[in-house]
């Protein structure tokens, strides 16, 4: 009986804790792959007309032959109307002496980052995000996951 009351209010604080979360989700790449011709797609529904705020989560490796990345991103509604697009840069290793920049050990790293702060949208409608690389490079390597994050503000 003690350990049913535990779970259930571990539940109840993990639930509590999260309710600033609209929406999170993540694609993982393929033998830690990304490739140039590889929108990643999000897809998700406002609920409620309030104001947000998106993160973009980037997780890495030491494999990542670059000290930083860029990347695009696309956000639309559900006519297919763009309604903010960006180039962002992240750096992902310091420039001088190379170590990565993002939280994690040994090898593998994550680099969080507000990419868009405060947008309001429709109540109940359904949005795109978009996102890709922009480095010249057609594959990269050393990039496992990217996730998006969307809260209220």
């Amino acid at each position: 009986m003690k350990n049913i009351g535990i779970k259930l209010l571990s539940l109840v604080l993990l639930i509590s804790c999260n309710q600033d979360s609209i929406y999170t989700n993540y694609f993982d790449f393929q033998d830690d792959e990304w490739y140039s011709d590889s929108s990643i797609v999000f897809n998700f529904n406002s609920q409620d007309e309030i104001d947000l705020n998106f993160n973009l989560r980037l997780s890495y490796s030491n494999e990542y032959p670059y000290q930083n990345i860029y990347t695009s991103y696309s956000l639309l509604d559900s006519s297919k109307n763009i309604l903010k697009s960006e180039m962002i840069e992240y750096k992902l290793f310091d420039k001088k002496y190379g170590f990565p920049l993002g939280s994690g050990i040994f090898q593998d790293f994550v680099l969080d980052s507000l990419i868009i702060q405060s947008i309001s949208l429709d109540k109940n409608s359904e949005y795109i995000f978009l996102v890709k690389h922009s480095m010249r490079e057609d594959k990269l390597n050393g990039i496992s996951r990217i996730a998006l994050d969307i809260r209220k503000n």
